[in-house]
């Protein structure tokens, strides 16, 4: 199939770099790129093969009352609570 793409000046000077080197057309380099980034996306998306482990889940009391989420300042205070002064130089 003809089509017509649009490439930045360095990957075009690239594309045509590899393809004089290897002695074949832009095209033929490009469809090699192409079918190969489209077989790593299909490797990538078939996840049965993969096997992943199991994660700890940690169950608590849900949120504390008076914290407020949306501020850095309040969320800071909290992670710091109950630790020393001189620990948070």
């Amino acid at each position: 199939m003809r089509t017509t793409i649009t490439l930045r000046d360095d990957i075009y000077r690239e594309v045509k770099q590899v393809a004089a080197i290897q002695g074949c057309s832009i095209g033929s380099v490009i469809e090699d790129a192409i079918s190969l980034l489209l077989a790593r996306r299909s490797a990538v998306s078939d996840t049965s093969d993969l096997h992943f482990p199991e994660l700890p889940v940690f169950t608590g009391g849900g949120l504390r009352p008076g914290v407020d989420l949306d501020s850095n300042a309040s969320l800071s205070e909290l992670l710091d609570e109950g630790t020393a002064v001189h620990a948070l130089r």
